[in-house]
Protein backbone atom coordinates (compact mmCIF):
# COMPACT_ATOMS: atom_id res chain seq x y z
CA UNK A 1 0.00 0.00 0.00
CA UNK A 2 1.32 3.17 -1.13
CA UNK A 3 1.58 5.80 1.63
CA UNK A 4 2.16 9.31 -0.91
CA UNK A 5 0.74 10.33 -3.88
CA UNK A 6 1.72 12.07 -6.70
CA UNK A 7 -0.22 14.97 -8.61
CA UNK A 8 -3.85 15.30 -7.42
CA UNK A 9 -5.01 12.85 -5.77
CA UNK A 10 -8.54 14.17 -5.30
CA UNK A 11 -8.82 14.23 -8.44
CA UNK A 12 -7.19 10.63 -8.84
CA UNK A 13 -9.91 9.75 -5.87
CA UNK A 14 -12.80 10.79 -8.09
CA UNK A 15 -11.44 9.32 -11.17
CA UNK A 16 -11.36 5.58 -9.86
CA UNK A 17 -14.55 6.43 -7.76
CA UNK A 18 -16.17 6.91 -11.48
CA UNK A 19 -14.86 4.04 -13.05
CA UNK A 20 -16.08 1.66 -9.76
CA UNK A 21 -19.31 3.50 -10.02
CA UNK A 22 -19.76 2.72 -13.67
CA UNK A 23 -18.62 -1.02 -13.19
CA UNK A 24 -20.39 -1.99 -9.86
CA UNK A 25 -23.25 0.79 -9.31
CA UNK A 26 -22.76 3.91 -7.02
CA UNK A 27 -24.07 1.57 -3.73
CA UNK A 28 -20.91 0.17 -3.30
CA UNK A 29 -19.05 3.07 -3.50
CA UNK A 30 -17.00 3.91 -0.53
CA UNK A 31 -13.75 5.41 1.16
CA UNK A 32 -12.47 2.15 1.49
CA UNK A 33 -13.11 1.30 -2.02
CA UNK A 34 -11.63 4.12 -3.58
CA UNK A 35 -8.33 4.39 -1.41
CA UNK A 36 -8.05 0.93 -2.56
CA UNK A 37 -8.61 1.29 -6.11
CA UNK A 38 -5.92 4.40 -6.18
CA UNK A 39 -3.59 2.52 -3.76
CA UNK A 40 -3.43 5.54 -0.88
CA UNK A 41 -4.18 4.93 2.90
CA UNK A 42 -7.58 4.42 3.91
CA UNK A 43 -7.67 7.68 5.94
CA UNK A 44 -6.38 9.34 2.67
CA UNK A 45 -9.87 10.25 0.54
CA UNK A 46 -11.22 11.69 3.91
CA UNK A 47 -8.99 14.47 3.73
CA UNK A 48 -11.21 15.14 0.26
CA UNK A 49 -14.55 14.05 0.90
CA UNK A 50 -16.20 14.71 4.63
CA UNK A 51 -18.99 11.68 4.13
CA UNK A 52 -20.17 9.13 1.01
CA UNK A 53 -22.64 11.97 0.16
CA UNK A 54 -19.83 14.78 -0.59
CA UNK A 55 -18.27 11.36 -2.93
CA UNK A 56 -21.27 10.85 -4.68
CA UNK A 57 -21.59 14.50 -5.38
CA UNK A 58 -18.29 14.91 -7.55
CA UNK A 59 -18.94 11.81 -9.57
CA UNK A 60 -22.59 13.01 -10.47
CA UNK A 61 -20.57 16.13 -11.33
CA UNK A 62 -18.27 14.31 -13.45
CA UNK A 63 -21.51 12.52 -15.16
CA UNK A 64 -22.89 15.94 -15.61
CA UNK A 65 -20.09 17.80 -17.39
CA UNK A 66 -19.67 14.37 -19.56
CA UNK A 67 -23.43 14.88 -20.21
CA UNK A 68 -22.88 18.40 -21.32
CA UNK A 69 -20.15 17.58 -23.55
CA UNK A 70 -21.97 15.49 -25.31
CA UNK A 71 -25.72 17.20 -26.03
CA UNK A 72 -24.62 20.82 -25.26
CA UNK A 73 -25.35 22.82 -28.49
CA UNK A 74 -24.10 26.01 -29.59
CA UNK A 75 -27.30 28.36 -28.83
CA UNK A 76 -25.18 31.43 -29.92
CA UNK A 77 -25.45 30.04 -33.32
CA UNK A 78 -29.12 28.95 -35.17
CA UNK A 79 -30.44 25.59 -33.90
CA UNK A 80 -32.63 23.46 -36.15
CA UNK A 81 -34.63 20.81 -35.34
CA UNK A 82 -32.01 18.32 -36.29
CA UNK A 83 -29.63 19.66 -33.78
CA UNK A 84 -32.25 18.78 -30.70
CA UNK A 85 -32.75 15.39 -32.58
CA UNK A 86 -28.66 14.50 -32.13
CA UNK A 87 -28.85 16.49 -29.08
CA UNK A 88 -31.82 14.06 -27.82
CA UNK A 89 -30.09 10.91 -29.39
CA UNK A 90 -26.61 11.91 -27.72
CA UNK A 91 -28.50 12.25 -24.33
CA UNK A 92 -30.21 8.58 -24.43
CA UNK A 93 -27.07 7.29 -25.76
CA UNK A 94 -25.43 8.80 -22.49
CA UNK A 95 -27.83 7.67 -20.44
CA UNK A 96 -27.57 3.64 -21.61
CA UNK A 97 -23.41 3.89 -22.01
CA UNK A 98 -23.27 4.62 -18.52
CA UNK A 99 -26.08 3.71 -16.72
CA UNK A 100 -24.69 3.24 -13.11
CA UNK A 101 -23.69 6.48 -13.20
CA UNK A 102 -26.86 8.16 -14.84
CA UNK A 103 -28.62 6.54 -12.07
CA UNK A 104 -26.48 8.40 -9.59
CA UNK A 105 -27.00 11.44 -11.45
CA UNK A 106 -30.79 11.59 -11.36
CA UNK A 107 -31.24 9.32 -8.14
CA UNK A 108 -31.63 10.40 -4.65
CA UNK A 109 -28.81 9.55 -3.37
CA UNK A 110 -27.12 13.08 -3.22
CA UNK A 111 -30.30 14.95 -1.41
CA UNK A 112 -29.73 18.75 -2.04
CA UNK A 113 -27.69 19.90 -4.89
CA UNK A 114 -27.10 22.88 -3.39
CA UNK A 115 -25.10 21.61 -0.70
CA UNK A 116 -22.80 21.13 -3.67
CA UNK A 117 -22.62 24.56 -5.85
CA UNK A 118 -20.31 23.34 -8.42
CA UNK A 119 -22.51 20.52 -9.12
CA UNK A 120 -25.73 22.75 -9.29
CA UNK A 121 -24.11 24.36 -11.62
CA UNK A 122 -23.30 21.18 -13.83
CA UNK A 123 -26.93 20.42 -13.66
CA UNK A 124 -28.20 23.38 -14.33
CA UNK A 125 -26.29 24.08 -17.13
CA UNK A 126 -27.57 20.31 -19.23
CA UNK A 127 -31.10 21.96 -18.24
CA UNK A 128 -30.38 26.00 -19.51
CA UNK A 129 -28.40 24.19 -22.97
CA UNK A 130 -31.41 22.48 -23.66
CA UNK A 131 -34.14 25.06 -22.45
CA UNK A 132 -31.78 27.93 -24.90
CA UNK A 133 -32.24 25.21 -27.51
CA UNK A 134 -36.12 25.33 -27.59
CA UNK A 135 -36.15 29.11 -27.21
CA UNK A 136 -34.45 29.15 -31.10
CA UNK A 137 -36.74 27.39 -32.18
CA UNK A 138 -40.47 28.91 -31.03
CA UNK A 139 -41.42 32.59 -30.44
CA UNK A 140 -43.39 31.63 -26.99
CA UNK A 141 -43.05 32.99 -23.88
CA UNK A 142 -40.20 32.23 -21.23
CA UNK A 143 -42.41 30.18 -19.39
CA UNK A 144 -43.74 28.18 -22.04
CA UNK A 145 -40.20 27.31 -23.11
CA UNK A 146 -39.18 26.10 -20.32
CA UNK A 147 -42.83 23.83 -19.92
CA UNK A 148 -41.32 22.70 -23.51
CA UNK A 149 -37.90 22.05 -22.05
CA UNK A 150 -39.22 20.00 -19.21
CA UNK A 151 -41.51 18.13 -21.42
CA UNK A 152 -38.93 16.95 -23.96
CA UNK A 153 -36.73 16.16 -20.65
CA UNK A 154 -38.92 14.30 -19.37
CA UNK A 155 -39.35 12.07 -22.64
CA UNK A 156 -35.94 11.24 -22.85
CA UNK A 157 -35.34 10.27 -19.23
CA UNK A 158 -38.48 7.97 -19.85
CA UNK A 159 -36.93 6.56 -22.89
CA UNK A 160 -33.06 6.03 -20.98
CA UNK A 161 -35.18 3.58 -18.78
CA UNK A 162 -37.40 1.99 -21.21
CA UNK A 163 -34.44 1.12 -23.52
CA UNK A 164 -32.51 0.16 -20.44
CA UNK A 165 -35.41 -2.57 -19.91
CA UNK A 166 -35.63 -3.37 -23.47
CA UNK A 167 -32.18 -4.30 -23.37
CA UNK A 168 -32.42 -6.64 -20.66
CA UNK A 169 -35.70 -8.40 -22.04
CA UNK A 170 -33.84 -9.14 -25.36
CA UNK A 171 -30.77 -10.73 -23.73
CA UNK A 172 -33.59 -13.21 -22.14
CA UNK A 173 -36.39 -13.60 -24.30
CA UNK A 174 -35.66 -12.14 -27.63
CA UNK A 175 -38.96 -12.95 -28.92
CA UNK A 176 -41.23 -11.04 -26.52
CA UNK A 177 -44.23 -9.84 -28.09
CA UNK A 178 -46.27 -9.13 -25.82
CA UNK A 179 -46.43 -5.38 -23.39
CA UNK A 180 -44.69 -2.14 -24.09
CA UNK A 181 -41.10 -4.07 -25.38
CA UNK A 182 -42.13 -4.63 -28.77
CA UNK A 183 -43.19 -0.52 -29.38
CA UNK A 184 -40.33 0.56 -27.10
CA UNK A 185 -38.04 -1.49 -29.23
CA UNK A 186 -39.09 -0.39 -32.72
CA UNK A 187 -38.56 3.30 -31.33
CA UNK A 188 -34.63 2.51 -29.62
CA UNK A 189 -34.05 1.26 -33.52
CA UNK A 190 -35.86 4.35 -34.91
CA UNK A 191 -34.42 7.43 -32.33
CA UNK A 192 -34.12 9.83 -34.99
CA UNK A 193 -37.43 9.78 -36.29
CA UNK A 194 -39.22 9.16 -33.31
CA UNK A 195 -37.65 12.02 -31.77
CA UNK A 196 -38.22 14.25 -34.98
CA UNK A 197 -42.12 13.55 -34.38
CA UNK A 198 -42.16 13.96 -30.63
CA UNK A 199 -39.95 17.45 -30.99
CA UNK A 200 -42.25 18.56 -33.83
CA UNK A 201 -45.25 18.00 -31.91
CA UNK A 202 -43.90 19.51 -29.01
CA UNK A 203 -42.93 22.90 -30.74
CA UNK A 204 -46.22 23.08 -32.46
CA UNK A 205 -48.51 22.63 -29.09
Amino acid sequence: MKTYHHGNLKQELISCACRLCEEHGYETLSMRSIAKESGVSQTAPYRHFDTKESLYASVAMEGFKKLSLATNLDTSKKVTKKNLVEKGINYINFGLEYANTYDLMFGTAVGDFSNYPDLLDCANDTYENMRLSFSKLSNDSEEIVAYKCITFWSMLHGLVGILRKVAVVDQLDSGQDLGPIPAASLIGDNLDLHLDKVITGIIQS
